[in-house]
């Protein structure tokens, strides 16, 4: 439901947003907003947070889906230096409701004191940092940078309806064209992707990283499964010569594979969790917008390719043992 309009010369050239007033006037939009993205420092060069500066009275009309609690929204409103943060972000630094935090900006020449007034419980921007695109200008001004000088990087709209998100973007970039700023106008989760093709194929990488992963852990786990069934040797041996059958044998030796993999998988898994169930950041990869979270429905489906990955990695050598005769498995040296 919201549209992202960029510079239709390049998208980190900005807008005017007057634009805004023209684009609200379109049938079908509820409201629009400027926004400018600022990437500050907090304490240390490393740290760093992109924050994003809007117009605080559309902040409900633009953001209903963020689940900002109403009185949070209030504060907003009625406080210059108000700022609202994702969870992950909050938690990642250890802010608490009412502390002051400092960014710094354009080569440490912009510090900006904010006050944070709440959180943006939504799990689809936990890295958020938001403020009033008001105070910006004036701190900018502060230090001689006027506003249009830093315009806004593009123009957030949110329409009334799915059905009038192709009319109004179309409309939007028939308004400005041939005009000094040039609009493009697509939908958010169109503005996201096109943000990570510029890092890559994230899909295809992703999953060729699985493969390269899983096959190296089956061949390790091959390894090791050969060695404990070679160990094994002498005892299924043994077992044979006292009457136990082939197929018994085979799943004695299949149900401690799977056992290995299952308590190998259930270390990992709790492992996974433990650090990234609450989510963590992957900034160095995509920037701060990135996130990495591990659910519990993650964690049943990496127990089960262990254990698919036990299995197949033991079946092989298993056979192989289970041919062998208990007379010949006695003369050999293990």
């Amino acid at each position: 439901m919201r549209l992202y309009s960029y510079n239709a010369d390049g998208r980190y050239l900005g807008l005017p947003s007057r634009y805004c007033g023209d684009i609200e006037r379109l049938p079908g939009v509820a409201g629009c907003t400027p926004m400018v993205i600022l990437r500050a420092k907090y304490q240390s060069e490393s740290e760093i947070i992109q924050a994003y500066a809007v117009d605080a009275e559309r902040t409900p009309i633009m953001y209903p889906d963020y689940g900002i609690a109403p009185n949070v929204l209030k504060d907003f409103a009625n406080n210059r230096m108000a700022a609202i943060a994702g969870r992950l972000l909050i938690r990642n630094h250890k802010w608490k409701i009412g502390d002051v935090i400092t960014l710094r900006g354009d080569a440490n020449r912009l510090r900006i004191r904010f006050v944070l007034v709440g959180e943006t419980p939504s799990n689809n921007y936990p890295n958020f940092f938001m403020f009033r695109r008001d105070y910006l200008v004036e701190a900018e001004k502060a230090i001689g940078i006027p506003e249009v000088k830093h315009p806004a990087g593009l123009l957030v709209t949110r329409v009334k309806s799915a059905d009038d998100v192709a009319r109004v973007i179309r409309e939007i970039d028939e308004n400005f064209h041939n005009s000094d700023f040039e609009t493009v106008t697509m939908t958010e989760s169109d503005a996201i992707s096109g943000l990570l093709s510029t890092v890559g194929d994230i899909r295809t990488i992703v999953y060729s990283i699985f493969f390269i992963i899983l096959v190296t852990i089956l061949l390790i786990a091959a390894n090791a499964m050969a060695m404990m069934v070679r160990e094994r040797l002498r005892d299924v041996a043994v077992m044979r010569a006292l009457g136990f059958g082939p197929g018994y044998v085979t799943s004695l030796l299949l149900a401690e594979c799977l056992a290995i993999g299952a308590i190998g998988g259930v270390i990992g898994g709790m492992g996974a969790y433990w650090l990234f169930g609450s989510g963590a950041t992957i900034a160095a990869i995509i920037g701060n917008a990135g996130e990495l979270t591990v659910t519990a429905g993650i964690v049943a489906a990496a127990l089960s390719v262990s254990l698919v990955v036990s299995l197949l990695s033991g079946i092989w050598p298993i056979l192989g043992t289970i041919r062998i005769t208990p007379a010949d498995a006695f003369r050999r040296a293990i």
